[in-house]
């Protein structure tokens, strides 16, 4: 019997051991769409309107009750108010039409104390980031996608923090430590793995700011797509594929809905999760695929609503680590314990894990046990701060597993052309794909990405 990934209830993962009789499905069970979406996430809630928005017909097929995937939206049942606590802000881009003054400190989380560390060159800290657009401008293509030049410069494939120091730009580090959270060890990550997150978007970003909503509720796009899609019965909540057929000329999937198995034939089929094998597997995956696929190593990263922390309301913690490089901490730690000025009480956690090619997440009771083990060592160690930490029981009112989270490849596997295999994956046997994995771990890119490198692929013909 196959092993279970703990997130196995969020992906369809076991291996296609049924073979099922698809001439045996009533009219009333079959759906045809000129193309099917897998995966209610940022990527597949994008496609799934464009497709329908440019006249064709559609079904989207998500595994949970709503559209969401690494957007996470916590409702404080005192104030009413949402707490973004998965994506947070938008870049200012094309496809996207602040938040008051916290008290930021910098702690220790090993120990738990307050650290008297000096304020941020931000005129060096500018300097370097000069020189790294300098350095991006290189390579325009990436600003589309993971278009490397062939073969790989030495430079891409590197580790960032040798790149960061052969070009002067370690005044960085920190901040793209901490916009970059869940890319792993970010010292020992391959340059071009890092360029993902901070490209050209981010960098102006930083200069043209960011977005978020009104309401600090980014589920509510989503909840908008799901009325849509649902009025015009072209989505299937808690459902699952469990076999598949793919073919040039279509495919055929059967999908497990709470009304029963649904045959769904379409033109095309557009797949938005992460392609990692254990959770294609009933995909029907052909060995080009899998040989790709299997490459892929990925990293943990869980955020978390916290109430009766004992700490200040408005202050928020970022984790600093004395006797690491750049006081960067070591991966598994916790990012930062934020501020939620408008919900008093209320402190948002995000906690990182290592790079691993173990799709599975860390189990949440050790990620909460860290959690709450930073929080109390705040307490413990420091009694007599005059912002008072109080002595109290942590509980958790919201928590979330974001794994496999940011899929990336091995330089070694970079250098031998791995993006230039993947993107070569595209539309054989009528399957497309995008999401995190294809762009980056970042919304605005991959709405991007979407529009201009894979939806007029799937479009074309229909």
């Amino acid at each position: 019997m196959p092993l279970v990934n703990r997130d196995q209830k969020h992906y369809p993962g076991l291996a296609q051991t049924t073979n099922y009789n698809l001439s045996s499905f009533k009219a009333a069970e079959i759906i045809t769409r000129d193309v099917v979406v897998i995966g209610g996430g940022s990527a597949g809630t994008y496609s799934a309107i464009a497709i329908k928005d440019k006249g064709k017909s559609v079904v989207f097929v998500e595994i949970k009750n709503r559209l969401r995937s690494r957007t996470e939206t916590y409702k404080d049942p005192k104030s009413g108010r949402g707490i973004d606590i998965g994506v947070i802000v938008w870049y200012v881009t094309p496809r996207v039409g602040s938040e008051p003054n916290t008290t930021g400190a910098v702690f220790d989380l090993k120990t738990g104390r307050g650290l008297n560390a000096p304020p941020p060159n931000q005129t060096a800290i500018g300097i370097a980031f000069q020189i790294y657009t300098q350095q991006l401008l290189k390579y325009p293509e990436l600003d589309a996608g993971m278009f490397l030049p062939d073969p790989a410069p030495d430079d891409l494939v590197m580790p960032f923090g040798q790149f960061a120091s052969k070009y002067g730009i370690e005044a960085a580090l920190p901040t793209m430590y901490s916009f970059g959270a869940g890319v792993g060890d970010i010292l020992a990550t391959p340059t071009v793995e890092v360029m993902r997150a901070w490209g050209l978007s981010l960098i102006s970003s930083l200069q043209g700011g960011f977005l978020t909503t009104a309401r600090h509720n980014n589920s509510e796009l989503y909840g908008k797509a799901q009325t849509e899609l649902l009025a015009a019965k072209s989505l299937l909540l808690r459902s699952r594929v469990v076999y598949t057929e793919r073919s040039t000329s279509g495919v055929r999937l059967v999908v497990k809905t709470p009304t029963g198995n649904k045959l769904i034939k379409a033109k095309r089929l557009l797949i938005t999760i992460p392609p990692k094998v254990e959770i294609l597997k009933r995909f029907n995956l052909t060995t080009q695929e899998t040989s790709v696929f299997k490459k892929f190593l990925n990293t943990g990263y869980y955020t978390s609503v916290v109430k009766n922390t004992g700490l200040p309301d408005t202050l928020s913690v970022t984790n600093f680590s004395p006797d690491s490089p750049y006081g960067i901490p070591k991966m598994p730690a916790v990012y930062t314990i934020g501020s939620s000025v408008y919900t008093p009480g209320l402190k948002l956690a995000f906690y990182g894990a290592p790079l691993t090619n173990v799709t599975s997440s860390l189990p949440a009771k050790t990620v909460k046990d860290a959690i709450i083990a930073s929080i109390k060592r705040q307490q413990t160690a420091n009694p007599a701060n005059p912002t008072s930490f109080n002595q109290t029981t942590p509980t958790f009112a919201e928590y979330h597993s974001h794994a496999p989270f940011w899929l990336q490849a091995k330089a070694v596997d970079i250098k031998a052309g791995f993006y230039k295999k993947l993107y070569a994956l595209q539309g054989i046997r009528s399957t497309f794909w995008t999401g995190g994995a294809w762009r980056a771990q970042d919304s605005s890119d991959i709405w991007r990405f979407t529009a201009e490198q894979v939806l007029p692929k799937v479009l074309k013909g229909l």
